[in-house]
């Protein structure tokens, strides 16, 4: 009778939420988890899932990104045209002498989930670029739309785009958001602005075919990777 009532309190559970309460339940009570499935007897086991399984991954807390051949292609000097830019009724994005600038790999995607996913609301997000042509650069994050009533530009809490050493970026960033350079994920298609950048503790990501799904995860992945190390030294 009291494996019953068990049994009775667990099945209950599974209407609140059913993955959580299969697992406290087997965890709790240490009831032999399964379920009989057709005529043959046999049982399927029941998981049992750890307190912290579900558990959000630390996020950064300022994203940086390089623009030409990471963001978009091809690289401001290699435009003819430059701005004024034009968007047309597709969204394609081209510049004054028709040349069709394009955004890289996952980089729309990205952009959108940043813009909109409320998760991403406690992180900022960083243009840092050494474009000769900022005077082109800025009208075109101008132009890209990520979202309905959206553009590029309007997605970034800082723009550091000028020529000269990233790390003169950096320290601007970081003096205008008060944040660590540990907190900070930046990603660049230039081997020497990871190497350059590295040294101050920003978590750098290599981006040698513009910003992938998989540079993407690689740089979230290594800021939890970190946050969790520090967090087993305290």
């Amino acid at each position: 009778r009291r494996r019953a009532l068990v049994l009775a309190g667990a099945a209950s559970r599974l209407r609140v939420g059913r993955g959580a309460a299969i697992g406290s339940a087997c965890a709790a009570q240490r009831i032999p988890s399964g379920s009989q499935r057709g005529g043959s007897g046999a049982k399927t086991p029941l998981v049992a899932v750890r307190p912290d399984a579900f558990k959000m991954s630390p996020l950064p807390r300022l994203l940086a990104f390089d623009l030409d051949g990471t963001l978009w292609t091809p690289e401001m000097y290699e435009l003819y045209g430059g701005a004024p830019f034009r968007r047309d009724d597709g969204g394609r994005v081209f510049d004054r002498a028709g040349t069709q600038v394009k955004l890289m790999g996952a980089t729309a995607n990205v952009l959108l989930e940043l813009a909109t996913d409320p998760k991403w609301k406690g992180t900022q997000v960083a243009y840092v670029s050494r474009t000769e042509y900022p005077e082109w650069a800025i009208p075109c994050l101008h132009t890209f739309q990520i979202a309905d009533g959206i553009s590029m530009f309007d997605v970034a809490s800082h723009l550091e785009i000028y020529p000269g050493s990233k790390r003169t970026h950096f320290r601007a960033i970081q003096e205008a958001s008060g944040l660590e350079y540990e907190d900070m994920v930046f990603y660049d298609n230039e081997r020497w602005n990871i190497s350059d950048c590295s040294p101050l503790g920003i978590h750098c990501v290599y981006t040698p075919k513009g910003l992938t799904d998989k540079a993407w995860s690689e740089g979230l992945a290594m800021y939890a990777a970190a946050v969790k190390k520090s967090d087993q030294r305290c």
